[in-house]
Order: structure tokens, then sequence, then C-alpha cells
């Protein structure tokens, strides 16, 4: 009876070992998921707090100063977007014919290993690296100078593999009994991937060009050196023209905080960061929204 009251206890006292240890991992698990939370609202609170009070109709309609106070973002805010459009024309197609081939298409072999491998090397180099690989191609070799399509073409390279490889992922998740059925019912390949797995997919993909729309909209040190930090003199603040300086919002944003003159520079900056912040959170909920709505409407889930 002793040697089985022994036992008895010692389980009882691993359990409650256990039963702590588990407790004590939980609530730091907890305690880092809650960090996470209240640091994001304290960035995003103190964001708000310090660019609120500058928020205008004539500050996001207006162009910027060079020398006096009171300038906007009207043009910055159009340029982000315009080069944001330009890009997606740029890179979408590209990406997705790449991430079909590579999913649907390819057998592995030495082509397929290289094109991954080029793919994944590309996605390590770093924005600014790439911004002064466009600086010598666009800028100089080409001769374009500062221009909208250079900034487009430089970020179109920077987020190629990325995008691919959100196809690839998509592509991936569509189980293979749709193609199988598909084909059984004599649809070629390319039927198959038309008809039955791309609109699959298109709750992740749509979610995908969403969030890669949103890194493009903030990127900064790529635009620098290609784009230009300053709108193009003498011509229209809100130019379509592919060969014209497109200085972005967030470009502007770095330029206030180090190089600007302008005697309210500080407030300047505080209203850009707060209407990139706002763009990039909308861009984010609007992938989760998409892709939800979508998921709904293709898949009924």
């Amino acid at each position: 009876m002793g040697a089985v009251a022994t036992t008895f206890q010692t389980r009882a006292s691993t359990t409650a070992r256990r039963r702590a240890a588990n407790a004590f991992m939980t609530g730091v698990l907890w305690a880092a998921a809650l960090s996470i939370i209240v640091l994001l609202a304290f960035f995003v609170g103190y964001i708000f707090y310090l660019g609120l009070p500058v928020i205008s109709w004539h500050f996001l309609t207006s162009p910027p100063s060079e020398v006096s106070a009171g300038g906007g973002v009207g043009p910055e805010i159009f340029n982000s977007f315009y080069i944001l459009i330009l890009t997606l024309i740029f890179t979408t197609p590209i990406a997705m014919a790449g991430g079909i081939y590579l999913q649907e298409y390819a057998s592995p072999g030495l082509f397929t290993s290289l094109v991954q491998f080029c793919a994944e090397s590309l996605a390590t180099v770093p924005s600014i690296v790439m911004g002064l690989f466009g600086l010598l191609v666009f800028v100089t070799m080409f001769h374009w100078k500062f221009t909208a399509l250079g900034g487009a073409l430089t970020l179109t390279l920077l987020n190629l593999p990325a995008l691919m490889r959100v196809t690839q992922e998509a592509l991936a998740s569509v189980p293979a009994a749709f193609r199988e059925g598909s084909m059984a019912l004599g649809a070629t390949k390319w039927q198959t991937i038309r008809k039955v797995v791309l609109p699959s997919a298109i709750a992740p993909l749509t979610t995908g060009v969403v969030l890669i729309a949103g890194r493009i909209f903030g990127e900064t040190a790529a635009l620098i050196f290609t784009a230009g930090v300053s709108v193009s003199a003498g011509r229209s603040a809100y130019d379509l023209g592919l060969f014209h300086q497109a200085e972005t919002l967030s470009v502007h944003l770095w330029y206030t905080h180090s190089e600007s003159l302008v005697p309210d520079a500080a407030r300047v900056g505080n209203g850009s960061a707060l209407v990139l912040l706002v763009m990039v959170l909308l861009f984010n909920m609007s992938a989760r929204l998409i892709g939800y709505g979508l998921s709904k409407r293709f898949m009924g889930k």
C-alpha cells in the first residue's frame, strides 16, 4: 500500500508541475500576443495624436512648399497611387504567369530549379540596392532621369518574386480533385486552369495582390533614386505623363524629416505619416475583407 501511495503522489506531483508549466507558458504566449496589440495601438494612436491636427482639405489637396510654411501633399498622394497602378500593371501579369507556370506546368528539373533560385535571390535584394540598380539603368543608362516609369519598373523588379510566390501558394491550395474532375470531363489543361483553378484561388490571389499594393504604396528607398524627391517644375502637379518626376508620399515623408528647409517640416511630416499610415492600414483591411468576400462567393465558406 505504501508503494502505491508513493506512486500516486509522484504522479499527482508530476501532473501539478505540468499544469503549472502549461499555465505559465500560456500566460507568456498571451502576454506576447497582447504586447503586439498594445504596441500597434500605441504606435497608431501616437501617429494620430501628432498628425490629426494637421489634416485638412487644403493639406490633402495643395502642392508642397519648398521654402515657406503651409504646403500640402496633394501631388504626393496622386503620385503614390499613380506609381502603384503602373507597378501593378507591370507586375501582376508577369508574376501570375510565372506562378502559374511553376505550379501547374513546370516539372522538376534544372530549369525549374534555376527559376526558383533566381526568384528567391531577387526577393532577398534590399530595396535600396534595387533603387541603385534602377538609378544605373533607368536614370543613367536610358537617360530617363527621374521618372514615374523608372520608379514603377524598379518596384516591379522588387515585388515580382513576392507576387509570384503568392500565386504559387494560392494555386497549391486548390485541391487536386478539382483539376482531375475537370480534365475527366474533357477539359484541356489551360481550360482547367482558367475556369476551375483560378476561380477557386481568386480569394488568396486577390488578398496577395492587395497586400503587395500596400507594400508598394509604402516603399521609399527604391523611389528616392528613380522617381525623384520632387514634382516636375513647370508642369501640372497631377501629371499622367510617364517621364516626369513623381515624388510619392513615403518619399516626401523621408524628405521632410531629413532635408526639407520649410519652417513647418515637422508638421508636414506628421501629417504625411498619418496619411501614409491610414492608407497602408486600409490596404491591409481591404485585403482581409476582399479575401473573405471572395471566399464566400466562390468557395461557399
